[in-house]
């Protein structure tokens, strides 16, 4: 099988973890073009990348196999079986064809659905609750990401709760409930800084990669709260993590969604939010088997090589 990827230079979550997964599971055949350099430069979704965020050898290296030469004709000549296309790179596409090819599948990883008029193409979306007609197609885990944070297993746990992250104003939702856990549990790891800019990329507070895996694997619960959007990368994250998941109900579709009281714990307020949390710590749940049936879900479900091969299914069906 023979893949086009279309990519955008910037970093974008979606995209760059699916990429990953297709590489990973077909080698040099996925051709992403144009070279998308961060990628290899170790850039995992943050625009602002300083260096103690960067994974590094987390993406398949190049290694000078993947053939990015003639690509306009090899996509007149139908060489490639699919051509999957980042939304901001749709018109580096149109610029290479007078017609839209067959086989073609845009990728809407945005925070907010981008409204994309109809066409001859698939569209994949990020946020999506599974009823708009598009391939839901949320994050996905790397398995380097999954083996960084698993190798601090055997840290003692010292804090109940950890939430590590951007807070922004106390005054939105996020912020209301980092501000009443901090209050009702003393105990907790919460740690909030404000979102890096390339004026600033290393804000006050805010922990390098490293650190931030080693900490979050020192607390019994962590916690998921919506971003910019309802799909984080912190989700899944949390995932890999020996602690407990406890996250924020969200209005998306996920394939194969991980269940509450058997991989994960979900809240709608603050009131239950607690409720979980204080059942937890009193240990009203067996925290070490749900924290295995959840990792085992996530092996099974979603790293990245298990969404890649997921989304080809689900073309297959659709192209046959």
């Amino acid at each position: 099988m023979n893949i086009l990827f279309i990519t955008h230079p910037y970093p974008n979550y979606v995209p760059d973890l699916l990429l990953h997964g297709l590489r990973k599971l077909l080698g040099s055949s996925v051709v992403d073009y144009p070279r998308k350099d961060c990628l290899y430069n170790g850039v995992l979704g943050l625009g602002v990348c300083p260096d103690d965020q960067i994974c590094p050898n987390w993406f398949p290296p190049d290694n000078n196999e993947i053939d990015r030469n003639d690509i306009p004709s090899k996509i007149k000549n139908g060489f490639f079986n699919y051509i999957i296309s980042d939304i901001r790179s749709a018109s580096v596409l149109q610029g290479m064809v007078s017609q839209w090819p067959d086989r073609v599948v845009i990728l809407d990883g945005e925070d907010l659905p981008v409204q994309i008029l109809p066409g001859p193409f698939v569209i994949c979306r990020r946020e999506t609750d599974g009823t708009d007609f598009s391939i839901p197609l949320p994050m996905a885990l790397p398995e380097e990401i999954f083996k960084w944070i698993t190798s601090f297993d055997s840290l003692e746990k010292s804090y109940s709760v950890g939430f590590l992250g951007s807070a922004g104003d106390l005054t939105t939702e996020r912020g209301i409930i980092v501000e009443q856990i901090a209050k009702h549990y003393p105990d907790s790891l919460l740690q909030t800084s404000i979102v890096p800019t390339d004026d600033n990329p290393n804000p006050s507070l805010r922990l390098g990669r490293n650190d931030y895996y080693m900490h979050l694997q020192k607390c019994r619960i962590v916690l998921n709260l919506p971003g910019a959007g309802y799909d984080t990368f912190r989700f899944w994250e949390n995932a890999a993590c020996n602690a407990v998941q406890i996250s924020q109900k969200m209005p998306l579709f996920i394939p194969n969604d991980f269940e509450d009281r058997r991989h994960i714990f979900r809240f709608s307020d603050i009131d239950s939010l607690r409720k979980q949390i204080d059942s937890i710590l009193d240990n009203n749940f067996d925290a070490h088997g749900i924290v295995e049936q959840g990792r085992a879900h996530l092996l099974n479900f979603h790293m990245t090589t298990k969404r890649a091969a997921y989304l080809i299914d689900r073309l297959n069906r659709i192209y046959g």
